[in-house]
C-alpha cells in the first residue's frame, strides 16, 4: 500500500500540472479563479508570480493589434490576523513597440483585501467578504474613464467535510465585477476541493467561474514553496509559484 500511495503522488505531480489553499494569482487564499472563505494562517507572508493565459484575462485592456496575449503577474501577500488578508499585485501589459520593434511594457496594479467575519464551525461554513482593487473601488468606481480590469466584490462560504482522513471542501460564492467587459464572471460561482489523506499537502480543485470550468491542483512543498497549475475548459494552462513564510515562526503542513 505504501508503494501504491507513492505511485499515486508521482502521477498527480506529473499529470495535473501539465494537463490540469490559494487563489494564487491574486496573492490571497481561494481556489483558482474564484474566491473562497478559506484564509491563510495568521502571520503568513507570500511573494510569487503567476503565468496567465490570455483566456483568463479581461476582454479589454490586454489587447495588442486587436488580439489578447498571454502575460503574467507578481504579488506580495500578508495575513496579519487570522481574519484578515492583504495583497498587492502587478500585472504586465503591452503598451507599445519602439522603432526597433521591441515591446514596451507597463503595469496594472491593484490591492486586495479579504475579511473573514465567521470562522468555520462543526455545523456551519466559514464566511468571508472581499474586494479586489480596493483602492479603485473606494475612490474611482464611478468614473467611466477609469478602467477597472480586476475590481470586484464578493462574499463566499466554504465548508469542509472529513471522511477516512480525506478532506472535501465545498465553496459557494457571489461575485460582482463593476465593468461590463467582466460581467461574464458575475453571479453565483462554485467549486470543490479534495485533499487526500496520504498527501495532504496537495489539493485537487474543480470550479465553475460563471463562464467556464477550471480544473487544477495546488500544493505546499517543504513548508515554503507553493505551486499551482490549472486548465481552463481543458485547453488553456495557467501556472504559478510563490514562496511562503510565517513571520510568527509557526510551521504548518499545508
Amino acid at each position: 500500500m505504501k508503494h501504491f500511495n507513492i505511485i499515486i503522488v508521482l502521477l498527480l505531480l506529473w499529470v495535473l500540472p501539465n494537463n490540469s489553499k490559494a487563489q494564487q494569482y491574486t496573492g490571497t487564499s481561494g481556489l483558482i479563479h474564484i474566491p473562497s472563505a478559506e484564509m491563510h494562517h495568521e502571520g503568513d507572508a507570500l511573494i510569487g508570480a503567476h503565468f496567465l493565459n490570455k483566456n483568463m484575462m479581461p476582454d479589454i485592456g490586454f489587447l495588442y493589434n486587436g488580439e489578447k496575449y498571454n502575460t503574467f503577474d507578481y504579488y506580495v501577500g500578508l495575513t496579519p490576523f487570522s481574519w484578515l488578508e492583504l495583497s498587492y499585485v502587478c500585472t504586465e501589459r503591452i503598451r507599445s513597440k519602439d522603432s526597433q520593434g521591441n515591446i514596451k511594457w507597463s503595469k496594472d496594479r491593484y490591492a486586495s483585501v479579504k475579511i473573514q467575519p465567521l470562522k468555520e464551525g462543526k455545523y456551519y461554513p466559514a464566511v468571508a467578504i472581499g474586494c479586489n482593487d480596493v483602492w479603485t473601488a473606494a475612490f474611482y468606481k464611478d468614473r467611466p474613464n477609469v478602467q477597472l480590469y480586476y475590481m470586484n466584490l464578493y462574499i463566499a462560504a466554504t465548508k469542509h467535510f472529513i471522511f477516512s482522513n480525506n478532506e472535501l471542501g465545498v465553496t459557494l460564492s457571489y461575485r460582482h465585477f463593476y465593468r461590463d467587459y467582466n460581467s461574464k464572471w458575475n453571479g453565483i460561482v462554485a467549486g470543490i476541493t479534495f485533499r487526500p489523506a496520504f498527501f495532504p499537502q496537495a489539493r485537487l480543485i474543480a470550479e465553475y467561474t460563471g463562464n467556464e470550468f477550471l480544473l487544477g491542483m495546488d500544493m505546499l512543498l517543504w513548508q515554503h514553496v507553493r505551486l499551482q497549475a490549472s486548465m481552463k475548459n481543458f485547453k488553456y494552462v495557467n501556472a504559478g509559484l510563490c514562496l511562503q513564510f510565517n513571520l510568527l515562526g509557526k510551521k504548518y503542513l499545508y
